[in-house]
């Protein structure tokens, strides 16, 4: 923080930060990282409250209960609500900051609804960047310009990769749009990189002699990690990698050199599992090498704790971050990655491991032209076939921090040292200064009053005003309904769902009700003061009530 000052804030998010399916939620980096973010900004946001809407009354419920059994020293500064009370929760208690775990799912459409706000409740919106390769991704980032962002919006990008890759989209989308229509997309958010993180360590890596023993690997031999999705369309093409392997395997033995054990892990389908096996099979690699598939935690730390370095060659350009570097190289193992993504911010060539120079074909046709037509997965795929490595770098790096063991132990307290600027506290630290600045510029915002026409949201008014008889308005006149003397008596009592329940105010009713009866008719104009000047409730919401009335009979528009 600045200056050493403390900064408390209101924090809000529309994402629960986990997923449902278990099984992914501790083998997809996307989802790893949201829940690791999620803990280490309540445990060191600093953050006054911690607001979550969900998407409805149960879900908020649910959520609050996992948030509160995983989280129990952050409960207290912790509410969970239903989205569709989002519009009076920001009128009660603007938040500093909305931020997601994704910055295209809900941040077109949450800036459009947030500058429809008078300045006065306007909040900076952020998220994070995760895979950036889809077509239906970019069609969001032409939602998120048209949405129209503010300078106090933020895109956080996890590596310096990503920030390029979205400059030039961005670039790309603007530019394209003026000169096949004449016409100027906004600017897009401030584009900021805040790299993913990983826990303190809260307890030792295992002992290898023990985790060697119980993995049946020689004391003797070097282990060689490569850990990622086995998933050729989805991580990573493990082909070339083991082709070369195999080459390094010749060579070393010609050489007398040590004994290598190749231990290939991650989690995946059976058929993802059954492919990397039948290759190591189909190169004769099955003596040396260990396939191992959807791992626990602590399987995963033994792996680590065996092995002497890692490897892992990404070619897809799903990969914006490599989680599993930064594991690699917490657990003390040299890295040798490929040179591509965000690979490049983890690794410092010849002082933490080694960065495989690759090549990409200087065409992606007919892949670019089928983007939008292809399943995502295949499309992946086909694109990381474009993409190669340098094999006579890999092969030399592997001598090297094989037959090195000095080089290995260099490099590995090296990358023991560098992984401790990517501890959450400190990258919690960087956000802070991220939403402290943007707060403030959203503070200092001034409004002229008019009303942005939406792009990106449709008004069910304009579009939809055919479909009923009648489309009521301000002057619309309402009387009591078949249903209004008995709701007033206390007799009838309106279905009422949990979803509209924690939306109307029962008194709010009651006096709306009273003062049509008592005059016999009222317009709808005259009601919506009710709301506003006795309940201080906004046009919206004090038209829901009124709406809802209706429905029920309890008022009825009045007939000519």
């Amino acid at each position: 923080m600045k200056g050493g000052e403390e900064f408390t804030m209101h924090w809000a998010t529309l994402d629960s930060f986990m997923l449902d399916d278990p099984f992914w939620q501790q083998r997809m980096g996307m989802p790893v990282a949201n829940e690791q973010f999620l803990r280490a900004v309540l445990e060191h946001g600093r953050c006054s409250s911690y607001r979550f809407f969900a998407t409805d009354g149960a879900g908020a419920e649910r959520l609050f209960g996992i948030l509160k059994g995983r989280f129990p020293w952050a409960a207290d500064r912790i509410r969970v609500q239903p989205q569709a009370t989002l519009p009076m929760a920001v009128r009660a208690c603007r938040p500093d900051v909305v931020h997601n775990g994704d910055f295209t799912y809900y941040m077109p459409h949450l800036i459009e609804w947030r500058n429809r706000l008078s300045a006065s409740l306007r909040f900076p919106i952020t998220g994070v960047t995760h895979s950036l390769d889809t077509a239906t991704l970019y069609t969001k980032f032409i939602s998120l310009l048209l949405a129209g962002p503010k300078p106090y919006d933020a895109v956080v990008c996890t590596s310096r990769c990503a920030v390029e890759m979205l400059r030039q989209s961005f670039g790309e989308i603007r530019e394209g749009f003026r000169e096949k229509y004449g016409g100027l997309l906004p600017e897009p958010p401030r584009l900021v990189h805040i790299p993913l993180g990983i826990p303190e360590r809260r307890k030792p890596v295992p002992a290898r002699v023990q985790a060697r023993r119980r993995l049946g690997i020689p004391e003797d031999h070097v282990v060689i990690l490569s850990l990622g999705r086995l998933s050729p369309r989805t991580k990573m093409d493990l082909s070339p990698f083991l082709e070369a392997f195999g080459r390094f395997l010749n060579d070393l033995e010609a050489r007398g050199g040590p004994a290598v054990t190749l231990v290939v892990a991650g989690g995946g389908r059976k058929d993802g599992v059954r492919l990397i096996s039948e290759m190591v099979e189909t190169l004769g690699l099955a003596g040396v090498v260990k396939v191992r598939a959807n791992l626990s935690a602590g399987e995963k730390e033994e792996l680590y704790a065996t092995s002497d370095l890692f490897c892992s060659l990404v070619d897809n350009y799903q990969e914006t971050f490599g989680l599993t570097l930064l594991e690699a190289m917490d657990a003390g193992l040299p890295v040798i990655a490929s040179d591509f993504d965000g690979y490049k911010d983890l690794v410092i060539p010849g002082e933490t491991g080694f960065l495989v120079p690759t090549f990409a074909s200087g065409s992606q046709e007919p892949w670019d032209g089928l983007a939008g037509i292809l399943e995502p997965s295949v499309l992946r795929f086909y694109r990381a076939q474009k993409v190669a490595f340098d094999m006579d770098f890999l092969v030399k790096a592997l001598q090297t921090l094989v037959c090195r063991p000095d080089i290995r132990r260099t490099l590995a307290e090296n990358a023991r040292r560098r992984v401790e600027n990517f501890r959450w506290s400190r990258v919690i630290a960087g956000y802070l200064d991220l939403w402290e600045d943007l707060a403030s510029r959203a503070r200092s915002e001034s409004s002229d009053g008019t009303r942005v026409r939406p792009l990106i949201t449709p008004s069910v008014p304009k579009i939809f005003s055919h479909y009923p008889s009648t489309v009521l308005q301000d002057e619309s006149l309402v009387v009591p309904g078949p249903n209004g003397a008995r709701f007033s008596s206390g007799l009838f009592r309106p279905i009422r769902y949990v979803e509209m329940a924690l939306l109307l105010n029962q008194g709010l009713l009651e006096a709306m009700v009273r003062r049509t009866s008592s005059l016999g008719e009222s317009t709808i104009s005259d009601l919506l003061h009710v709301g506003r000047n006795e309940y201080g409730l906004d046009r919206d919401a004090s038209l829901l009530h009124l709406d809802w009335l209706i429905k029920h009979g309890v008022l009825v528009p009045k007939k000519c």
